[in-house]
C-alpha cells in the first residue's frame, strides 16, 4: 500500500516534467493554480494517475474545487486507493 509521501514525490515529479517550474514551488499546500496548471495538465495526470495507482480522477472534481491543492490530490488518491485494495481483499 502506498503512503500520501510516495504519492506526493510521484505527482511532484509528474508536475515538474510538465511545468517549467522550482522544484521547492510543488508542495502540499500548492494550489493547481499557483502551479499554472490547465485543462490539459489536468488531462495528464488523470491518465498517469490511472495508469499508477488505478484511481479515476472525475473532471468535476478539479473543475468544482473539490481538489483545488496538491494536498488534496494526495489525499484523494490515497483513500481511494486504499479503498479499491480493501475492495480486491
Amino acid at each position: 500500500m502506498l503512503n500520501e509521501n510516495q504519492i506526493f514525490d510521484e505527482l511532484k515529479a509528474l508536475i515538474l516534467d510538465m511545468k517549467e517550474i522550482e522544484e521547492d514551488q510543488v508542495q502540499l499546500s500548492s494550489s493547481f493554480e499557483a502551479l499554472e496548471l490547465d485543462s490539459l495538465d489536468f488531462v495528464e495526470v488523470q491518465v498517469s494517475v490511472k495508469k499508477r495507482y488505478g484511481v479515476d480522477l472525475v473532471s468535476d472534481l478539479f473543475a468544482s474545487g473539490k481538489i483545488a491543492d496538491m494536498g488534496q490530490l494526495v489525499g484523494y488518491i490515497a483513500a481511494e486507493s486504499a479503498q479499491k485494495n480493501t475492495a480486491e481483499a
